[in-house]
């Protein structure tokens, strides 16, 4: 009898709903507090708030799991012989908010825009290597490269490559996207509101269907503290990125849930070292990484929710990629390669800080150790989303300025996109042709021992001369109302998709 029970039990569970599956409820206004948004358009996203709408907007041909793997997204499968010639089958049913199918022509039209100079997107650098997209049929995207890349479908999980329709001539308005949900209202000065694409045909491992929620409002505010308060007092249900004070506040607040994870987002300082400015002497570049103590700085601004990088781009997270060297922290020597390179009494320098998390604490900190190597640090706080924009001293402008860095699935985007000669994000203007060649070689060694030793040898001349620090690599730190579920973060914070999650009550 017991025996019969059990295989009755088990007949019981094979016919039934998953658990997850039971516990889902569709329905709600998940509500997201967050800071202005500055470009709707999937191509040119840049701060925080653009990328995470993107990500509940558009698919992309490749997602990245939170172990950084690619795997499908838009596209069901990907192959290639040779690491240049590669293949992406479309979804079949993907079709965007407005009903019309997904094709490989939007597909082929995005990253031709992607790529294009004229466009200027920052993800031209990245697919600088693709010679021709070609679109054999509705359902076949062909990519051919000058030279070989083993990580190319991670490349085409890269944040900017949402899928628009062929011929879209306008991005930033016409929001027309085939993921859980689109962007119905943006009102710049308040939120954006989001409806859920009722032609969303994609589901989860356990067959639940993606998008649960029916409307999703990004509310904009650039006060975090105001907005831990408002998720605490049950007025929003979710807030990203945390400073230390307010996950202290979450932790014991039975309202609320903190949600943590380990990924590669940097606060990272950058120098501008073109023409005749003062950080053009690579003495004076090393001088402000050794007087900088990351170890304080994440004492004072996120005790245990960072650690220290090696002053690289590439982090822990990175793991084999990663050149475990811990930075020197050595104010003598820092004060004598000042006065070596023509500075015995320090300089002043003019910092742009943006306001966005802690980083005018982090600021602070800096300046207080830099006065020690001589150096004076005059502090200058700018909106955010004036930051991220072409106004003056923005961050692609500015002599010395601090911003975030997310995550990518694949370091050497950083390099691609930050780094190389002219990349299109490179704020520190800087150029170093024996950099510029490992990073073509990263590139395009499809052998991973040696592509790992590529990217040691990368850090190493970084460390020695690279425009930036990386003040620490932080831990991801979000917040959700109680009432949430199955919310996980995305390998990095601002990729992360509420396309899972659903109200419990």
């Amino acid at each position: 009898m017991k025996r019969l029970l059990t295989i009755l039990a088990l007949f019981a569970l094979l016919l039934a709903p998953s658990a997850a599956m039971a516990a889902a409820k569709p329905g709600g206004v998940f509500r997201i507090g967050i800071e202005a948004s500055t470009n709707l358009d999937p191509g040119f996203v840049t701060n925080p708030p653009d990328i995470l709408i993107a990500m509940q907007a558009y698919e992309t041909l490749v997602d990245i799991d939170a172990s950084y793997n690619a795997v499908p997204g838009l596209a069901s499968s990907w192959e290639s012989a040779d690491g240049k010639t590669w293949t992406f089958k479309i979804r079949e049913g993907a079709k965007f908010w407005d009903g019309s199918p997904v094709t490989s022509k939007d597909v082929v039209w995005t990253f031709n825009r992607l790529r294009d100079p004229a466009v200027g997107t920052p993800s031209v650098d990245l697919y600088a290597n693709v010679t021709e997209i070609t679109a054999p049929d509705d359902m076949t995207v062909v990519f051919q490269l000058k030279e070989t890349n083993p990580e190319f479908p991670a490349d085409c999980g890269e944040y900017h490559g949402g899928i628009i329709p062929d011929g879209t001539t306008n991005p930033a308005e016409k929001h027309l996207s085939s993921g859980a949900y689109y962007i119905k209202d943006y009102y710049p000065e308040d939120r954006v509101i989001m409806v859920k694409n009722p032609n969303f045909n994609r589901t989860s491992a356990d067959g639940t269907p993606l998008g649960l929620f029916n409307e999703i409002h990004f509310i904009f505010s650039p006060d975090i503290p105001g907005q831990v308060e408002a998720l605490r007092g049950g007025d929003l249900d979710f807030v990203g990125m945390l400073p230390f004070e307010s996950v202290e506040a979450i932790r014991g607040d039975p309202n609320t849930k903190l949600i943590l994870g380990d990924e590669n987002e940097q606060m990272v300082i950058h120098m501008r070292v073109d023409g005749d400015r003062i950080a053009s002497d690579v003495r004076v570049r090393q001088a402000l990484k050794l007087g900088t103590n990351q170890d304080d700085i994440i004492a004072a601004v996120r005790p245990g929710l960072a650690v220290v990088g090696n002053t690289t781009p590439v982090g822990p997270p990175y793991k084999d990629y990663y050149l475990d060297v811990p930075p020197v922290y050595d104010p003598a020597k820092a004060k004598a390669l000042l006065a070596e390179a023509g500075y015995p009494d320090g300089f002043e320098l003019r910092f742009m800080v943006p306001t966005w998390a802690q980083n005018a604490q982090i600021a602070t900190v800096w300046a207080e150790q830099m006065a020690q190597i001589g150096v004076k640090v005059d502090i200058n706080m700018i909106p955010s989303d004036q930051y991220f924009s072409d106004a003056p001293d923005n961050w692609l402008e500015c002599d010395y300025g601090i911003g975030p860095w997310g995550t990518r699935a694949t370091p050497v985007t950083y390099y691609n996109l930050a780094y190389k000669t002219g990349a299109a994000w490179n704020g520190a203007h800087w150029s170093d042709p024996e950099f510029d060649a490992l990073v073509n070689q990263i590139n395009q060694e499809m052998d991973r021992t040696k592509r790992i030793e590529l990217y040691k040898e990368s850090q190493r001349l970084f460390i020695e001369r690279g425009p930036s620090i990386a003040v620490y690599v932080q831990k991801a730190s979000a917040a959700s109302s109680s009432k949430v579920e199955n919310l996980t973060l995305g390998y990095a914070w601002i990729t992360t998709r509420f396309w899972e999650a659903y109200f419990s009550n």
